[in-house]
C-alpha cells in the first residue's frame, strides 16, 4: 500500500522537519515476535508490522517493544528515556497482552484459590493514564492500539503443553472462552481510555475480527500474530496513518486529564 496524499501533505506542512519521529512502546506483538512452528521457538520476524511501517512512512521509527513487557515495566523504561531528553513526535502504546496473563502454574496447582493477573485491570488503566498524561506534558502525541484477539483453545493447549493440569485450569476458569473475554477486557479498557482522553486509537482488534477466521492469522501458541497477522497489523496502521496522522500532528495535543 502506497502512502497517499494525506501523509505527503503532512511532510510538506512541517517546515524544517525532514522526518517525523515515532516511538513505539509495546510487547512482543509490536516487536514482531512469531512462533517458529518447526523449531518450536520464538523468533523476531524481519519483515514485521513496525519495520514495514517504518519503511513505508519514511519516518524515523524507534521500536522499544520488548518480549514479555507489561505496562509497568514499559512505563519505567519510558520515563528513563524521557528523562534523558529523548523525545518523539508521536508515541504508539501497545500493552495489555502480558498484563492480563494469569499465573497458570499456580492455578494448575491450586484451582480453588483466587488468582490475579500480572497487572490487574484497574492498575493497568491507571498506568496507561499516567503514561498518557506524561506524554502530553512533554508535548508528545499519544496513540493507543487495541489488542489483536487471542485464540483461546490454542492458548489453553499451549499453556498446558508441558504438563500443567488442563482439568484444574478449566475448573478455575469455568469455560476456556473466559481466557478470550478476560483478554478482551484489557482491549476494551484501552478503547475507553482513548475516548476519555480524546486520543486516537488504532483498532487492530477489529481488523482481525473482520478478517473472518482470524485463527489463520495467529500462531499455534494462540496469542502471537503470525506473518500474515503481522502483515494485517501493518496494513491497519498504514490505513490509519494516511487518514489521521496529518491532523494528529498539525493540531495541538490534548490537554492532560
Amino acid at each position: 500500500m502506497e502512502i497517499k496524499n494525506g501523509l505527503q501533505a503532512l511532510r510538506a506542512a512541517l517546515p524544517g522537519k525532514t522526518q517525523l519521529k515515532i516511538g513505539v512502546w509495546g510487547d512482543s506483538v509490536f516487536q514482531g515476535v512469531v512462533l517458529d512452528e518447526l523449531a518450536g521457538k520464538y523468533k523476531i520476524l524481519k519483515e514485521n508490522a513496525v519495520s514495514m511501517c517504518s519503511d513505508a512512512l519514511k519516518a524515523t521509527v524507534e521500536n522499544f517493544s520488548k518480549f514479555g513487557c507489561t505496562v509497568t515495566k514499559g512505563k519505567q523504561r519510558m520515563l528513563l528515556h524521557l528523562d534523558k531528553g529523548k523525545h518523539s513526535d508521536i508515541v504508539i502504546l501497545e500493552y495489555g497482552g502480558n498484563d492480563c496473563d494469569m499465573p497458570w502454574a499456580e492455578i494448575s496447582a491450586q484451582p480453588e484459590f483466587l488468582h490475579q493477573p500480572k497487572v490487574p485491570l484497574k492498575d493497568f488503566s491507571v498506568h496507561i493514564q499516567e503514561i498518557i498524561d506524561t506524554l502530553i506534558s512533554h508535548g508528545i502525541v499519544p496513540l493507543l492500539t487495541t489488542l489483536p484477539p487471542l485464540h483461546h483453545e490454542r492458548y489453553l493447549n499451549w499453556i498446558c503443553r508441558n504438563g500443567l493440569s488442563r482439568e484444574n485450569i478449566l475448573r478455575f476458569l469455568g469455560d476456556s472462552h473466559r481466557i478470550y473475554t478476560h483478554h478482551e477486557r484489557y482491549s476494551l479498557e484501552l478503547s475507553q481510555l482513548a475516548m476519555d482522553n480524546n486520543c486516537r486509537i488504532i483498532d487492530i482488534r477489529s481488523a482481525f475480527l473482520d478478517y473472518g477466521d482470524y485463527g489463520e492469522l495467529i500462531c499455534t501458541d494462540g496469542i502471537h500474530p503470525n506473518d500474515r497477522g503481522q502483515a494485517l497489523i501493518r496494513e491497519t496502521i498504514m490505513k490509519f496513518a494516511d487518514k489521521y496522522l496529518p491532523t494528529m500532528i498539525l493540531q495541538p495535543a490534548p490537554s492532560p486529564a
